[in-house]
């Protein structure tokens, strides 16, 4: 049995800690929230596991973003944290099959990938503006919508490194969960990049079965 895949940003407005006075993470917030309630309810499921990566930087001790982010919006979703996996955002294309491989062996649970695009896709982005990032995240966009795990696993790490887009390696562990399990189809995608960060909220479903 397939279970869903829910992929969502690292962003840290999405965290209490990062809310000024005004709550600009609000909208981008609820459209994960709901991404997981509606993951997990077609899923039967109160749980889910999170595929995150290690921050590019080390934060002090605290645990990498993605974990937080993930933990967070799993928690205003209702859903528990099952399992996690963390791997290391610059990990070989290799290592993230494997750890995939390992994840898919597992009972199925529904995923919840967290994520970004490229942070160099603007003058003020993080990273500033690299002419490549517009091509690299339309590619991931397109895979998620055709939910080609094969497309996914063809991300260039090197270029993705460059680009700093910080997704790549939990997507590609959970490209090779859905190359292990298929049957999977994109239900709702949403793209915005309002800081130059490409943030995709995406709900890839298997297909009804008859009960």
């Amino acid at each position: 049995m397939s279970s869903s895949v829910v992929v969502v940003p690292s962003a840290p407005l999405l965290l209490p800690e990062y809310t000024g006075r005004q709550d600009v993470g609000a909208d981008l917030r609820a459209r994960c929230v709901e991404a997981v309630q509606a993951a997990t309810d077609a899923d039967g499921t109160d749980r889910v596991v999170l595929v995150v990566a290690t921050d590019r930087e080390q934060r002090g001790t605290r645990p990498p973003l993605g974990q937080r982010v993930g933990r967070h919006l799993a928690g205003l979703a209702g859903v528990g944290v099952d399992g996690m996996v963390v791997v290391a955002w610059d990990a070989p294309t290799a290592e993230c099959r494997a750890l995939g491989r390992h994840l898919s062996g597992r009972p199925a649970a529904t995923l919840v990938v967290v994520a970004d695009g490229s942070a160099r896709r603007g003058e003020k982005a993080p990273g500033h503006l690299d002419e490549r990032a517009a091509a690299v995240d339309e590619s991931i966009v397109s895979a998620l919508r055709a939910a080609d795990a094969d497309a996914l696993l063809a991300l260039d790490p090197a270029l993705c490194a460059d680009l700093l887009v910080q997704g790549r390696a939990p997507l590609q562990v959970a490209a090779s969960v859905m190359a292990a399990r298929g049957g999977l189809s994109c239900d709702a995608l949403d793209v915005s990049d309002p800081y130059g960060v490409l943030y995709v909220v995406a709900r890839l479903t298997p297909p009804i079965t008859a009960p």
